[in-house]
């Protein structure tokens, strides 16, 4: 008898075991299966960037004279390519509507969303997405025609307005005109932004409200942009910042630091021209940020020298923001100055 229990306890433990060793997760697949293997290495692999934009934006993302893609949103993936593979123009662009941009997040049909977006606390919780950092700080305005003597929120009273449908433009003019009791205007909803500013510009509606820095780039582009003016009135914020698909930090860190650098590259007064003299610094903190000493960017499966990538073949962020949208929108800084100079660009320390 105490023979035959102790065959059946035997048994037991070892079926016991048996699970327990069934169950334990087999260390290659979680290797494979985790965050640091996934998107960032995904990218790795397929020797490019998928990048999402809107593609029809002056300043942020369009199709310049050479027929190539320019503007803020573009520059931040060409700055991704080049920390990744030392080549600026190995991404391929993907050009989004307002309804598609963030399926195509969370599909993961895009590695990263860089589309003129306003980061919201709703879209960072419950849309499956991560926000990098605001890359441009923008707030929404109302232009109108010089004619149409619209100088105040009140005077759009029993007016129509153009606005673009599935954006936050939206809810922020309802707000906008319930708080300041303005009645019976009436949206003008288009999903297109091309049929909007048409709308606009053929007297369909006597206002047009987006972002102030797209109402200027649109405005840029008129047969007489002399005609049209911004109301003196920002409705909300509109912090600009580019978006991945949440629960990768592996991927999300690594854009983080990228976007980071053209910033920190300002801050240091590093820029496209002049890196080549950087090299024999004796600062620590540059030395550190270059990558020439300590192993920040492997830390992160970057090369150490992704921020010399970074700099050397894009530029810093006043660079780009001279390049795409200063000159070409005669547009200030004003908040999108570095924090030294009273704007609200700021970097952590690369340490």
């Amino acid at each position: 008898m105490l023979k035959w229990r102790f065959c059946a306890l035997s048994l037991l433990l070892l079926l016991i075991t048996a699970c327990g060793t069934e169950n334990q997760p087999n260390s290659s697949s979680n290797t494979a299966n985790s965050p640091s293997a996934d998107r960032l290495q995904t990218v790795k692999n397929r020797g490019k960037l998928i990048c999402g934009i809107n593609g029809e934006v002056p300043g942020f993302s369009f199709v310049n004279e050479k027929g190539e893609y320019s503007g803020l949103d573009v520059q931040i993936c060409r700055a991704i390519a080049a920390a990744l593979f030392d080549d600026p123009s190995k991404v391929e662009y993907r050009k989004l509507s307002p309804q598609e941009r963030f399926t195509a997040v969370q599909t993961g049909e895009v590695d990263i969303l860089s589309r003129n977006t306003t980061w919201t606390i709703n879209r960072d919780t419950a849309l499956g997405m991560e926000f990098i950092t605001p890359v441009f700080y923008d707030g929404q305005g109302i232009m109108a025609t010089k004619a149409s003597n619209v100088k105040k929120l009140e005077d759009l009273s029993g007016k129509s307005i153009c606005v673009l449908s599935g954006t936050t433009t939206e809810q922020n003019l309802a707000d906008a005109m319930a708080k300041a009791a303005v009645q019976g205007y009436k949206p003008i909803v288009s999903d297109d932004v091309e049929a909007l500013y048409t709308a606009y510009q053929a007297g369909r509606c006597q206002a047009v409200t987006s972002d102030r820095s797209q109402l200027v780039a649109r405005r840029s582009v008129f047969p007489r942009p002399q005609d049209h003016q911004l109301l003196e009135v920002v409705i909300s914020k509109e912090p600009l910042a580019p978006a991945v698909a949440d629960g990768d930090p592996a991927w999300s860190n690594a854009v983080r630091s990228i976007v980071f650098s053209l910033i920190q590259g300002e801050e240091f007064g590093i820029n496209s021209q002049n890196i080549a003299t950087f090299a024999d610094s004796k600062d620590p903190s540059i030395r550190r940020f270059l990558g020439i000493d300590e192993k920040l960017g492997e830390d992160m499966g970057l090369p150490n020298d992704f921020a010399q990538r970074v700099l050397k073949q894009v530029g810093n962020y006043g660079e780009i923001y001279d390049r795409e949208i200063g000159k070409p929108l005669q547009l200030d800084r004003g908040l999108n100055n570095l924090w030294t100079k009273g704007g609200l660009l700021y970097s952590p320390p690369f340490r």
